[in-house]
């Protein structure tokens, strides 16, 4: 019987850990679906923190999922599992009942389910948690050695979590994954004159700087800097800004960024890369390759970028980082199984 009961704790534990790590891949993404739970709780006054509440519950989802897996403190860890549950179905009732147009966030961008699908989940799981730890006085010890598997893939999380904040998502799930023809699903940007340009972005080696909230002045001379090398080497240099013409031209913008800004609305510019200032690269109107702000690209890479065919720069970063995630996910869940 507590074999049957581990199992079921196992399951709930592989679930959760596997939904705290996608949500904490994309913590732009996750803090992007936290607006819309917010919005729709007339929790508005914390928008601001949006995105430190997604992360904090997303480690939290992913740290009860290793606890679970792994077997340690199993009381606690049943009551705190057992009132993240009960709180993930309530707040599934009140959406399925009230039917709004939003997405649950479960498993980021990977996997979209709808209201009825996200309440059955969480039924299954509630289900499991109550086969597993009910009667809780019947939970069983664990090996001492469950503790430091459990620390292990706890510090994994934590540092996972902070890799992620600083880059861009190691698998991009968004409408402008890299590979997308941005004919297919066009980027939406425009001049001063409010004149759509997006036949700039088809043609040619494009770099896309994507800026979602202003540019403080470091990052603008930056961006200027990048600009300049950039176009040395032969690439045409877009800056998309979530701001207006007339927001532009009061905040003064840098001459040598000026030239080069066009508009876009925000939440195109989150979904094309979720870095601000990040940028993403563009072949004859195919993505190819995105950068965080804190990581761009210097003329050696650039130059060696343009000497390759789209396609072979393309799978080449696609195939390091899908290497790098799964290695990433394998690890934990060996360390919390294994150990």
């Amino acid at each position: 019987m507590n074999g049957f009961k581990r199992i079921c704790a196992v399951i709930i534990g592989m679930v959760l850990l596997v939904a705290g790590i996608l949500k904490m891949m994309d913590p732009v993404g996750s803090g992007l679906v936290m607006d819309e739970y917010l919005k729709f709780f007339h929790l508005g006054f914390l928008k601001g923190g949006s995105r430190f509440i997604a992360c904090a519950l997303a480690l939290a989802e992913s740290l009860l999922g290793a606890a679970l897996i792994a077997g340690v403190w199993r009381k606690v860890i049943a009551l705190a599992s057992g009132g993240l549950l009960a709180l993930f179905t309530i707040l599934t009732i009140i959406l399925y009942l009230a039917k709004p147009n939003m997405d649950c966030g479960c498993f980021g961008e990977i996997i979209h389910l709808n209201h009825a699908q996200t309440l059955l989940k969480n039924l299954i799981l509630d289900a499991l948690w109550c086969l597993a730890f009910i009667p809780m006085g019947k939970l069983g010890l664990p090996q001492r050695i469950k503790y430091v598997s459990f620390s292990l893939a706890a510090v994994s999380l934590v540092l996972f979590l902070l890799f992620s904040a600083l880059s861009i998502p190691l698998r991009d799930y968004t409408d402008y994954k890299p590979g997308v023809e941005l004919d297919e699903q066009p980027l939406f940007f425009y001049d001063a004159n409010y004149v759509y340009a997006d036949s700039l972005a088809m043609e040619g080696n494009v770099l896309v700087v994507s800026a979602y909230d202003a540019l403080e002045k470091t990052q603008a001379d930056r961006v200027a800097e990048f600009a300049r090398m950039a176009a040395d080497n032969g690439y045409t240099v877009l800056l998309l800004m979530a701001s207006t013409p007339e927001e532009i031209s009061e905040q003064g913008m840098n001459p040598v960024l000026l030239a080069s800004t066009y508009f876009a609305d925000r939440k195109q510019l989150l979904t094309l890369n979720r870095s601000n200032g990040g940028v993403t690269y563009i072949a004859d109107g195919q993505i190819i390759r995105k950068w965080a702000f804190r990581s761009l690209p210097d003329a050696e890479e650039l130059a060696a970028i343009k000497e390759k065919a789209p396609m072979d720069v393309l799978l080449a970063r696609q195939n390091r980082t899908r290497a790098l995630f799964q290695g990433f996910t394998l690890y934990v869940f060996a360390v919390l199984m294994l150990l």
